[in-house]
């Protein structure tokens, strides 16, 4: 049996290839950037990477241990390195560590 030799063979290993090199969860942290602290959206919720940078009283909402990573809005199925996708921020990756004033505890 002989084997073609063909561009569109030849392209279609080349590419199937280069996908195997890359692992699976590069596509997934690729399509989610983190939120900027600088971002209107950050800005307006209030959100900081890290709820201790907080002083007492800077903000009214903010609660005893509440943060990102005890939030219904965090994703936390989808958590790597500290980070997972917020619906308050329209699936960017926030800081488990963080908080904003979209903030709401997950149901125990």
């Amino acid at each position: 049996m002989q084997i073609p030799n063909s561009r569109r063979r030849f392209l279609g290993l080349c590419g199937a290839a280069a996908l195997a090199a890359i692992p699976a969860r590069s596509f997934a942290q690729a399509a989610a950037a983190k939120v900027d602290l600088n971002d209107p959206t950050a800005k307006a919720l209030g959100y900081v990477e890290n709820v201790a940078s907080l002083k007492p009283g800077q903000e009214a909402a903010l609660k005893t241990g509440s943060h990102c990573g005890n939030c219904a809005l965090y994703t936390v199925a989808q958590e790597a390195a500290g980070h997972a996708p917020c619906g308050a921020f329209g699936g960017k990756l926030v800081a488990k560590t963080g908080w904003c004033r979209a903030y709401s505890p997950a149901a125990a």
